[in-house]
């Protein structure tokens, strides 16, 4: 890494390694074997390497690396800026002077169009030419460029909304490409220097040009642009105190929009933070507490908030009947937790009011296409139990089979029923079956995480490892059975994420 760096060879944002070095480490930083590497830029040039030690990769998480990216630009900006300051000093004292005031004035704004106006109005002066002007590329059309911001034009080339071809015939263009500075004394008699020229740009009457660009870990995301109205060619030093000036304008850019996507960021993450409580919220605050039965849900969103759903709600024509839905949204993330409001609410308008589970569910889907203008589905089982006989009727819209553990025979019954998928095609039918719960019976609903949970190498934990483990635990309560559930998929996975949204819900007759 060392020989990377005197080489000014380090072209990544961050570099991680094992580093041998560590293992003779001891005391309270015994273990550390792994280090993230970011080098301090000063534009293109490495100054040096801020190294952080780490027990393990996992350590090093996206963000994480990204604050480690950041911090070591603003070290880089840190350590230019002592050597600007160092430089005041030498014969060029008022330029230098000039750079740090300016670099010290960019550090402290966070609003970038404030500092970009900013920029060009002092880089005119600076350098003591008629006009200034900074060119990015347009989003949408990266073949062009767009002024983000200009000094000392006779046009309005922002309100104007003027565009300038980002490839080598303009020298904005060149540069972009290039990567290096374009200095030219006279347009007039230089015209192959800058062959594209458009009406609106000769009328500015420009003949010294220079160009240099805004560089970013080596990429450029615009150019600085200077232009006099006389014959002038930018002299090697003026075109260095140019570059400068660049460098110190392209991190501060840089650091603004770090600055503006970490706000975004943690915006994002307190709305999707509520979102999460507000799912919760329309989740059972708790199981039904029934004589005779045992109730137990665990649901974990793979993401902060997921389309998994399940609920429990007594019939209002019957209140011993317990309707028990089970759902899962075919999507992740916000998208399929929008879905699941609405498709919670619907279910449980439309299920409250039927005694029949396919009617229901039929009608749910009736419900849910008319109003789906995505290509996101929905799958759900939805169960009616009579707490007073045990007998439990079912239907399923394409969602995974259900189990049955019958006590007397230690054994799994499939509840295997046709079915589609909600909310993609009108007119559905569904069928229904009944079974009885007896005593130390267990009905088992969940989605497709429970069984497609995975550990490092991809292998599933599987519909037989969760019912081996529900069968090992089949004398105990709800609850003990839930936990061993969860213990053998957390030991199984070994903690790798959940790559879908987990549901398990269990009804035991006691």
């Amino acid at each position: 890494m060392q020989a990377l760096c005197n080489a000014n060879a380090l072209s990544e944002a961050f570099n991680e390694v094992r580093c041998s070095r560590l293992g003779g480490v001891s005391g309270d930083r015994a273990g550390l074997v792994v280090h993230a590497s970011a080098p301090l830029r000063a534009g293109e040039r490495v100054l040096g390497i801020l190294n952080v030690a780490a027990h393990d990769w996992r350590e090093f998480t996206p963000r994480a690396l990204a604050l480690l990216e950041n911090v070591g630009q603003y070290m880089g900006l840190t350590l230019e800026r002592a050597r600007l300051y160092d430089l005041l000093h030498e014969r060029r004292i008022e330029e230098q002077d000039a750079l740090l005031d300016l670099s010290n004035r960019l550090l402290a704004r966070r609003d970038l169009s404030s500092i970009i106006d900013y920029v060009v109005e002092e880089a005119r002066q600076l350098l003591n030419v008629d006009a200034c002007a900074l060119l990015v590329p347009v989003d949408d059309d990266p073949a062009m460029l767009y002024f983000r911001a200009a000094s000392g034009w006779r046009g309005d080339p922002i309100a104007e909304g003027r565009l300038i071809p980002n490839d080598v015939r303009s020298g904005p263009g060149r540069v972009m490409q290039t990567r290096q500075a374009l200095v030219i004394g006279d347009l007039e008699q230089d015209p192959s220097a800058a062959p594209w020229m458009a009406d609106w740009l000769r009328r500015e009457d420009f003949r010294g040009h220079a160009v240099v660009p805004l560089l970013v870990d080596g990429r450029p995301i615009g150019t600085l642009v200077v232009n006099s109205r006389r014959e002038r060619r930018l002299d090697a030093s003026e075109l260095r105190f140019m570059r400068l000036l660049a460098n110190q304008i392209a991190l501060a850019i840089e650091t603004v929009r770090l600055y503006q996507e970490d706000l975004k960021l943690q915006r994002m993450e307190e709305e999707l933070a509520i979102s999460q409580q507000i799912q919760l919220s329309m989740l059972p605050e708790h199981a039904p507490q029934i004589d005779g039965w045992q109730f137990v849900a665990k649901y974990k969103a793979a993401r902060l908030v997921g389309g998994d759903f399940y609920d429990f709600f007594p019939l209002r024509s019957a209140p011993h009947k317990l309707g028990i839905i089970v759902a899962d949204v075919a999507d992740k993330g916000v998208p399929a937790a929008l879905f699941m409001a609405l498709s919670r609410t619907v279910i449980r308008i439309t299920a409250s009011e039927h005694l029949n589970p396919a009617a229901a569910l039929q009608r749910v889907n009736d419900i849910i296409y008319e109003d789906n203008r995505t290509d996101v589905f929905l799958t759900a089982c939805y169960a009616i139990l009579d707490t007073h006989s045990g007998q439990v009727t079912l239907s399923n819209g394409g969602h995974n089979r259900p189990y049955c553990y019958r006590a007397a025979s230690r054994s799994f019954e499939a509840i295997t029923l046709p079915g589609i998928i909600l909310g993609v095609l009108p007119d559905i039918e569904l069928t229904e079956t009944d079974l009885m719960l007896a005593p130390e019976d267990i009905l088992i609903l969940y989605t497709d995480g429970v069984t497609e949970a995975q550990d490092a190498t991809g292998e599933q934990f599987g519909i037989e490892q969760l019912l081996a483990v529900i069968a090992e635990y089949a004398t105990a309560s709800a609850q003990e059975i839930m936990q061993g559930v969860i213990h053998a998929v957390n030991r199984f996975t070994d903690h790798v994420p959940l790559y879908d949204d987990f549901t398990l819900v269990l009804i035991k007759r006691t």
